[in-house]
């Protein structure tokens, strides 16, 4: 399932999220072995989970040569539990549902404001930037701010 700011439609950076149901280590591994083989994958990084959002799963990160973006493209998948997947598909299903024109401006203003150096807004700040917009109702960005540093990104 598509996830994250390719599946609300908010991206500003080459990045698609992926969840797959959990898998054994060297199955991933094995799908990650047949994209090796495609030309246009550059990188290829896999993680096993210890805490955080990969507690209990594992990561992929291909990274692919695909237009001029001037960075490679990346994909996250991530194989994680059911239990986990189904309450992030909920969270996801739900927060789009009830996204708005006005909500989408917001974010988009807040993710452009946050871009670093490389052109990427912080890590696993999106899901709080639309809690933030969607749940929360908050429109200035000093609010926004100061709940993502609350929720633990480094701003």
């Amino acid at each position: 399932m598509p996830t994250g700011s390719y599946f609300m439609d908010l991206m500003m950076y080459p990045d698609i999220d992926i969840n797959l149901p959990l898998i054994a280590p060297e199955k991933l591994m094995s799908i990650g072995v047949d994209l090796s083989k495609l030309k246009c994958i550059k990188k290829l990084r896999f993680l096993r989970g210890k805490d955080g959002p990969l507690k209990d799963g594992f990561y992929l990160k291909p990274e692919i040569e695909y237009g001029d973006w001037g960075r490679l493209w990346k994909i996250d998948i991530w194989s994680l539990p059911a239990s986990i997947l189904e309450k992030v598909r909920a969270e996801m299903i739900d927060l789009k549902r009830r996204l708005t024109l006005a909500h989408r401006a917001i974010i988009l203003d807040t993710k452009y404001r946050l871009l670093n150096e490389e052109g990427r807004t912080p890590m696993f700040s999106g899901i709080f930037i639309y809690r933030a917009v969607i749940d929360h109702g908050m429109t200035e960005q000093d609010e926004i701010d100061e709940y993502l540093i609350e929720s633990g990104i480094a701003l």
